[in-house]
């Protein structure tokens, strides 16, 4: 049996392929966020809030392979959506407290649970503790916060699977394809 390692050049360079596809990804969903889904009407603050936050739900999904990308594409939406409901209903009828915040955080882990989305309650619940503490900044435009929170994150998710999709076909183009499957580092074959 013989047993083959990738070389440690070789696992550098898909480390150095990897970082340099979630930076492009990152500016490429804080821009979206912040160039074209901005408005004149819409705060600096707002603005720099949805960048940032197009720009994590980015660094969430991009991973190093297709399938581990797309699940984590799956999970980021599931668990805003999950997370954009119940502020959303809350905060139509009620300001920011801390007990709301902890009410939320409560149901924000145990709704995924229940809808068959186990795995997605950590996220959930710190999408819901951001939505509700900026909603508690802008007391005025609580009830807004839900919905942009939701729109920057499909910015981010978005941003995210069209890199993959560009980065693919430069590979295709170039020999150089991103690996489909989890990375081994090793592999045994018998001779």
């Amino acid at each position: 049996m013989v047993v083959r390692t990738s070389s440690p050049k070789a696992k550098n360079g898909k480390l150095l392929t990897y970082s340099i596809e979630v930076g492009l990804a990152g500016l490429l969903s804080y821009w979206a966020a912040t160039g074209i889904w901005s408005s004149a009407h819409r705060p600096y603050e707002d603005e720099q809030l949805g960048g940032m936050w197009a720009a994590i739900s980015t660094i969430f999904v991009v991973r190093e392979c297709k399938s581990k990308s797309l699940t984590a594409a799956i999970a980021r939406m599931s668990a805003t959506l999950i997370s954009f409901v119940l502020c959303l209903v809350y905060l139509a009828f009620l300001p920011f407290h801390a007990w709301g915040l902890a009410l939320l955080v409560a149901l924000s882990v145990l709704v995924p649970g229940l809808v068959g989305r186990p795995g997605d309650e950590v996220t959930a619940a710190i999408t819901t503790t951001v939505v509700m503490v900026v909603a508690g900044l802008n007391a005025h435009a609580a009830w807004k916060q839900p919905l942009l929170r939701l729109a920057d994150t499909s910015i981010g998710v978005t941003a995210g699977i069209v890199t993959l999709v560009i980065v693919s076909q430069i590979g295709k183009w170039t020999g150089r394809g991103r690996i489909s499957q989890p990375d081994r580092s090793a592999t045994s074959r018998a001779d």
